[in-house]
């Protein structure tokens, strides 16, 4: 996706005539969910809330909250054509304020629109929120999910009194059947990192979720290349085996073109992973497997 942060400016609204949307659940639904991926385009939110790629009653209900100040839009090019994108306004901040359902220092800490429209910000909370709604599109009569975005995906713990960081994923999801529930944190890698780092960041999951019931959690590693993905087994494999115990699946961009490919076999796990020397020490993938054994 391309974003000229020179050219993308807030949609004026000149000659706008103002709309007094009515603040009922469907317009919190999409304030909240704003909220939660910080921004999302029109696509995206139409996915979520109506499990379509498109809707026209989505995309005026949106064009009227815009109208109303309830959202901030702008416009980015994108392949061929241009993506229209919404973030909460100053108005919106202030309807999820009045809701109660919000810490209010969430809601301060809401991004200014200057800081959205960055580059490396934008093109990270864009790319989450893609991977997160196309999922969105499998919910089906046996299967339901919720998602959680970013700031809602952080879990606190207490180290010597003081209050840190455990968990940061780039979104939550549960999968729900009748029987039960599964959360998939899930983590976007889409630039290399130091071995380290990244071990450390297992590290953190393993730490926090060790004392939990692990069949019910799995940290989902998506990478932008298979070499980047094979090359994190090697990490592991040879630097960090213990947390292999940690229940972790792997998959990259080449594998999910939409959305029943995540409910299809695109995940490496450490079962399906082995180490081979051709000169060089490689992770070969053997195999892929669905991320449930239920889907």
């Amino acid at each position: 996706m391309y974003l000229n942060t020179l050219d993308v400016k807030l949609t004026p609204r000149a000659n706008v005539s103002p709309y007094n949307v009515e603040i009922n659940q469907s317009a919190l639904e999409i304030l909240a969910l704003v909220l939660e991926f910080r921004l999302a385009s029109s696509c995206h939110i139409t996915r979520f809330l109506s499990q379509k790629e498109r809707s026209r009653y989505m995309y005026t209900k949106l064009r009227r909250m815009w109208q109303a100040k309830l959202l901030e839009s702008f416009k980015v090019f994108s392949g061929g054509g241009f993506s229209l994108f919404y973030m909460l306004s100053k108005q919106g901040l202030k309807v999820l304020t009045e809701c109660g359902q919000y810490e209010w220092q969430r809601l301060k800490n809401y991004p200014t629109a200057k800081t959205l429209l960055s580059w490396g910000l934008f093109k990270h909370e864009a790319q989450i929120v893609e991977l997160a709604s196309l999922e969105s599109l499998n919910k089906s009569a046996n299967l339901s999910f919720s998602f959680k975005g970013e700031d809602s995906s952080q879990t606190q713990d207490y180290i010597s009194d003081k209050r840190v960081e455990a968990l940061t994923p780039d979104y939550t999801v549960v999968y729900k059947t009748s029987q039960a529930e599964y959360k998939v944190y899930t983590e976007f890698e889409r630039t290399r990192k130091s071995n380290e780092s990244l071990l450390n960041k297992v590290q953190r999951y393993w730490d926090f979720l060790a004392l939990q019931n692990s069949e019910q959690y799995t940290l989902r590693l998506v990478f932008q290349t298979q070499g980047m993905e094979r090359s994190f087994w090697l990490n592991i494999f040879m630097n960090r085996p213990g947390l292999l115990k940690l229940n972790i699946v792997t998959t990259h961009l080449d594998l999910i073109a939409g959305a029943k490919q995540f409910l299809e076999p695109i995940y490496a796990t450490e079962s399906t992973v082995r180490l081979s020397k051709d000169g060089l020490l490689k992770a070969e993938i053997t195999q892929r497997i669905k991320l449930f054994n239920f889907l």
